[in-house]
């Protein structure tokens, strides 16, 4: 039988999925996730009751769609949850896709409807800055709806978006007033806690740091959570030697050839245009390579400080 092993933390990454589903998706801890709800929608929610994650396609050829967590208000919305760590070009577009899914999937086979469909909200938990995001906002929760474009004018009340950057939160437990603020800080910094922070009473923070406690969870729980840590480091080391590796290729290839230019033109001019020519050539390999490893354009144009236009013209050169 498989032993958890020795855990040196006091509170789970809530982020990894495993701990994520265990605090929000379970029906044992399902005030958690009601209350994150209530707070982030601004409504009143008697009760919620979780549903099967897969949404299947309504033909033989379509796709299904897969969520972290889906329950549906006794009286209201459907809910989607969405847990993201590692960072997604079209993020917002999946979330509209999977809003879609459930509005789609409200309608009775082979009957009329007068498309009167339930409310749908989508709640996104994300480790990176909301795609498309204004490099000086500091706006750390984003709310989206449908509406006119002049007027601002609701179109319909019944889709609503709503993206938390997890990661990108740089505020202090001190500086935070909001809900929100607070929710942001516990579920960044929980796993850095050597021992438990004063909430100031707060009734669902510490219900929030009770459930998230390593030892409190089952050992079946305990185990799924140290495999997805394990699979995840593993996964992490695959790609900074990949990216490390694509680095150190890339400089030798532009350096070699650098020189190769520099010995056809001339000493002098050859050091300067081969240094360029190969800084060049270094940078589209390297682009290349991320490409290849799975990176997305907008993590190599914020890694290079370029714009992802810039970084989609190196990859086609």
């Amino acid at each position: 039988m498989e032993q958890s092993i020795t855990h040196p933390v006091m509170y789970v990454n809530p982020m990894i999925d495993v701990a994520f589903k265990y605090l929000f998706g379970t029906e044992k801890h399902k005030n958690l996730l009601k209350g994150l709800l209530e707070h982030v929608f601004g409504r009143e929610i008697e009760d919620i009751n979780y549903d099967n994650t897969e949404q299947i396609s309504d033909s033989l050829t379509g796709r299904s769609a897969y969520f972290d967590v889906y329950c549906k208000a006794a009286e209201g919305p459907d809910f989607i949850v969405e847990c993201q760590l590692k960072s997604q070009e079209f993020f917002t577009e999946r979330a509209v896709y999977y809003a879609s899914r459930v509005i789609s999937n409200q309608a009775p086979l082979g009957g009329v409807w007068n498309y009167n469909f339930r409310p749908v909200y989508f709640l996104g938990l994300m480790n990176f800055p909301l795609p498309g995001k204004d490099k000086d906002s500091s706006d750390y929760v984003h709310s989206f709806s449908i509406r006119n474009d002049r007027s601002g004018t609701q179109m319909t009340d019944r889709l609503r978006f709503v993206f938390m950057e997890v990661g990108p939160f740089s505020k202090h437990l001190e500086e935070c007033e909001t809900f929100e603020d607070k929710f942001l800080f516990y579920m960044k910094n929980l796993p850095t806690f050597a021992e438990k922070p004063n909430t100031q009473s707060d009734k669902y923070f510490e219900e929030l740091l009770q459930t998230a406690e390593y030892l409190g969870m089952d050992m079946d729980t305990q185990a799924s959570y140290e495999r997805r840590l394990k699979e995840m480091r593993d996964i992490k080391n695959v790609e900074d030697f990949a990216r490390k590796q694509a680095i150190e290729e890339g400089m030798a290839e532009g350096r070699e050839k650098g020189l190769a230019e520099g010995r056809e033109k001339g000493l002098a001019e050859g050091r300067a245009e081969g240094r360029a020519e190969g800084r060049a050539e270094e940078r589209q390999e390297f682009v290349r390579s991320l490409l290849a490893n799975g990176a997305s354009y907008e993590l190599i144009a914020r890694s290079l400080k370029i714009t992802v236009d810039e970084v989609k013209e190196l990859a086609a050169n």
